[in-house]
């Protein structure tokens, strides 16, 4: 193996642990407990956000997954060229990476919202004017439907990812 595939499956894989983990790990614990937490939750959603800006970290994981990704892919079928694409492992490589694209959607999506959401809650003082709750409901009510499918089609990602060499067709 040469030391440019080397280096590209490593920040490749690297960078999708931490994108899918930071992904489920915000799902399932991070944002139920701020839900859960009231304004405890809310303060802490704004530091994530506008401090931490974790919406910049996880688009950069995102970016530093797909685009190694795209060049490992290219770079095992010859160009997109050579019968590889029609093999198991092609195959299963091309859908990983239909559903990482689709959970890259769905993260940018939700990225947004979100720090759309941080600087709301930035701007509102005491109480949220009329006009300030609208765009928190609209913003949780996109978040809440796409959320599930950044997650599900994060983790089909990782199966097809994680099985594609073993694939036979």
């Amino acid at each position: 193996m040469n030391v440019v595939m080397l280096v590209l499956r490593l920040v490749h894989i690297v960078a999708g642990i931490f994108w899918g983990g930071a992904a489920l790990s915000m799902e399932l614990f991070i944002r139920p407990s701020i839900d859960a937490t009231g304004e405890v939750g809310q303060q802490f959603s704004r530091h994530l956000t506008n401090t931490i800006r974790i919406h910049i970290f996880m688009m950069g994981a995102a970016m530093a997954t797909v685009l190694p990704g795209i060049v490992l892919y290219w770079i095992d079928s010859d160009g997109f060229t050579s019968a590889w694409l029609k093999s198991g492992a092609g195959i299963g490589f091309g859908i990983g990476a239909v559903f990482a694209l689709f959970a890259v959607v769905f993260g940018a999506i939700f990225g947004r919202s979100n720090a759309r959401l941080g600087k709301i809650f930035a701007q509102i003082r005491e109480r949220p004017t009329p006009e300030q709750l609208t765009q928190l409901q609209a913003l949780r009510k996109r978040m809440n439907i796409v959320s599930p499918f950044h997650v599900v089609t994060m983790i089909l990602a990782m199966i097809f990812m994680a099985t594609a060499r073993y694939f036979t067709f």
